[in-house]
């Protein structure tokens, strides 16, 4: 052992009347140990509720999608076809977007009517997995892979006729709650672009069926969107065998503007892409500005750490002052005394590094696994986009968080120990 790190501990372990040195440290450990933990823990809350929103979105709308600048695309088979051939696309779907009011027998809403091809559009989106969960309810324990299934079940029916005799309708589960309809009932869909009649312009009027709800747990989606088949979203918004656009489903979600772009290039004029980031630029941007802004704030925590830090050095030189002399005087350089007080710094600042970063791992495993504490911590899914504490564990931040704890503490030993190696053992032994 070096002696700069053996007189280090030692210094730690003050006599009992500079106990009160001994009492700054433990205090300085104990804010460096809270500041790493709650930086910790709220990042990885952070990021899982970033991921979790990211999820949801990308489970109601694809990773990209072509459109043309003609607006509804023809031959939309083929370029589906051509689309599916470039590779890192997994799927592909085409689609009818529009917009009209659902009415119930007591309520009307907006909603927005999306026409998908029940054969394809589980390849783009997770639509199956949301249609069966809003069958069989969000409290029941089932597999993904399940819900799946019911949900495909469901989506295969858009294209057959109901018992009814109308076209059917998958609609959210929000908006079957506002419109006061379930599971066989009959809603009408309106569209203020019908044709002019003798006494000017007349909605246009269709009758559904639901035949299916689906429950994505966001509500923004769940009490505004409804399904019908490509074919009848066709016919409704008089779409002439043309579809607004393709839905694409791509390996790499991260890679999907330059997928976009190499599809643009390909394709040509007219048609182009629009990629998840593009159109949630804002929300994403918003959350990240957000961790950033919560990392800065939480990291003064281990800022104050590191201000006792400097305190509990700065006494203890003023306590050693003799024995930094007679170090001196035996030979020790001043790099050596520096060095026996960073140690001293660094000592309180891996403690409190190495088990604030445990603690934090330890109640992000807690708070993502234990039944219990999601039951401590209720989310009102009217009011959160997520039922529960969303937690990523992510190496990287915790590793990030403990190399900056102790790069600030290593700062924070500087200033003393530069002082402790200006010493003059001359004056510090003259009336000794």
């Amino acid at each position: 052992m070096k002696y700069e790190f053996f007189i280090g501990l030692r210094y730690l372990r003050s006599k009992r009347r500079y106990a009160f040195i001994s009492v700054i440290g433990l205090i300085s450990i104990l804010g460096v140990f809270i500041g790493v933990m709650a930086l910790n823990v709220v990042l990885g809350v952070m990021r899982g509720f970033e991921e979790e929103l990211r999820d949801k979105i990308l489970g109601v709308n694809s990773h990209l999608v072509v459109l043309s600048y003609d607006g509804p695309m023809g031959d939309y088979e083929n370029i589906k076809k051509e689309v599916l051939n470039f590779p890192n696309v997994i799927g592909a779907s085409p689609f009818v977007y529009g917009q009209g009011m659902l009415v119930g027998e007591t309520n009307v809403s907006g909603a927005v009517i999306r026409g998908i091809d029940s054969e394809s559009a589980g390849t783009v989106t997770n639509i199956d997995e949301a249609i069966g969960r809003g069958i069989v309810g969000r409290g029941e324990k089932i597999k993904d892979e399940e819900l799946a299934d019911i949900g495909r079940e469901i989506i295969t029916k858009l294209d057959k006729k109901t018992t009814s005799g109308k076209p059917p309708l998958i609609i959210g589960k929000e908006l079957a709650a506002t419109l006061g309809v379930s599971l066989g009932d009959l809603v009408n869909l309106v569209s203020p672009f019908g044709r002019v009649g003798p006494f000017g312009p007349q909605a246009k009027i269709k009758r559904f069926e639901v035949i299916g709800v689906s429950d994505y747990g966001m509500i923004e989606y769940d009490s505004s969107i409804a399904y019908v088949s490509l074919k009848d979203a066709m016919d409704f918004f008089g779409m002439s065998d043309k579809v607004t656009g393709i839905e694409i489903k791509v390996k790499d979600i991260y890679r999907a503007k330059d997928i976009g772009e190499e599809i643009t290039a390909r394709m040509g004029f007219p048609f182009y892409t629009r990629n998840w980031e593009e159109v949630n630029r804002s929300l994403f941007r918003a959350l990240r500005l957000e961790r950033i802004a919560i990392g800065i704030f939480l990291g003064f925590i281990i800022l104050v750490a590191a201000l006792d830090i400097v305190s509990t050095l700065t006494m203890v030189v003023m306590e050693k002052g003799k024995d930094i002399a007679i170090l001196r005087a035996m030979g020790a350089t001043r790099g050596g005394i520096m060095k026996i007080f960073i140690t001293d710094g660094m000592i309180i600042g891996f403690i409190g590094t190495f088990l604030g970063t445990l603690a934090g791992l330890g109640v992000c495993y807690l708070v993502k696994t234990s039944d219990v504490v999601k039951q401590l911590i209720p989310f009102d899914t009217q009011v959160y986009p997520v039922s529960e504490f969303p937690v990523k564990i992510e190496p990287l931040y915790f590793l990030s968080v403990a190399f900056f704890s102790l790069l600030i503490c290593f700062l924070a030993t500087l200033y003393p120990s530069y002082q402790a190696s200006r010493k003059d053992p001359v004056e510090a032994l003259r009336y000794e």
